[in-house]
């Protein structure tokens, strides 16, 4: 029961956003969101893949789709490296104080991106970073929660493993290699979903590190089309799509993993 309530707590808003983008826009400012169904699907959904925007209309659904795609692969793929090179460094590797390196580490959990806005800008713009993608993927890769939860399972390892190891010659990259990474995928999977999550949605610092309308972002194209318009609610339900699929793609991988670390 408690289960079957909390599933419609969390499919309610995507049902309520799913039906109301197929209503007018003249419904949906007179009656609110709507429950059921309507008859506007083709129209909303066609205009969105119709829409051009910006001063030489180079904001077009196709050109955010793919920067989307690209900032978001970027930050998941690189966020999931650095995280567990970090992490295996820190467990496996003799460093003076590595303890106190972990625990700053995860202090920048503390501090979101948002809260160092003007000093990150600061560094990208002396890095003539200002509009380009990596600018706005870079600041992002900073995943304390990446390194903890490597670091976690890294720990769990047996010592007989990594004797072993050593007994049979394997260096440090022979060993991440051929035992650390082959045991790590379904946390690999899990970090990148998550940090692919955390790229696609990026909406401040894309909106604060670019003005070149090439660079806009599927979440940012919202706005073009009216968030209280029909067309707009096809647009939210299109922007929350591709990670959806990546979910289900790496489902298995990333609720094994968390069932694991639990």
């Amino acid at each position: 029961m408690v289960l079957g309530i909390g599933l419609v707590f969390m499919l309610a808003p995507l049902v309520l956003v799913f039906a109301s983008s197929t209503h007018t826009t003249s419904t949906l400012q007179l009656q609110g969101l709507q429950w059921l169904p309507g008859d506007q699907f083709v129209q909303n959904y066609g205009r969105i893949f119709s829409f051009q925007a910006g001063f030489t209309d180079e904001i077009t659904p196709l050109g955010m789709l793919e920067n989307s795609l690209i900032i978001a692969f970027s930050v998941a793929f690189l966020t999931t490296v650095l995280s567990l090179l970090t992490a295996y460094a820190i467990v496996f590797f003799r460093l003076p104080g590595k303890h106190i390196i972990f625990w700053f580490v995860l202090v920048t959990l503390l501090f979101p991106l948002e809260s160092r806005f003007i000093n990150t800008f600061s560094v990208a713009s002396s890095l003539g970073l200002i509009n380009t993608h990596a600018g706005i993927v870079l600041p992002a890769l900073a995943a304390a929660l990446g390194t903890f939860f490597f670091r976690q399972f890294f720990m769990t390892l047996p010592k007989e493993l990594i004797e072993a190891a050593s007994l049979d010659g394997a260096g440090p990259f022979k060993f991440l290699k051929d035992i650390v990474l082959p045991l790590s995928f379904s946390r690999a999977g899990a970090i990148f979903v998550i940090a692919f999550m955390i790229g696609w949605n990026q909406y401040l610092w894309p909106l604060m590190i670019s003005t070149d309308d090439s660079l806009y972002t599927l979440v940012r194209g919202i706005r073009f089309i009216g968030q209280e318009s029909g067309p707009g609610m096809a647009m939210v339900v299109i922007t929350m799509l591709p990670p959806f699929i990546l979910l289900l793609v790496f489902q298995r991988w990333f609720f094994n993993s968390l069932s694991a670390q639990s």
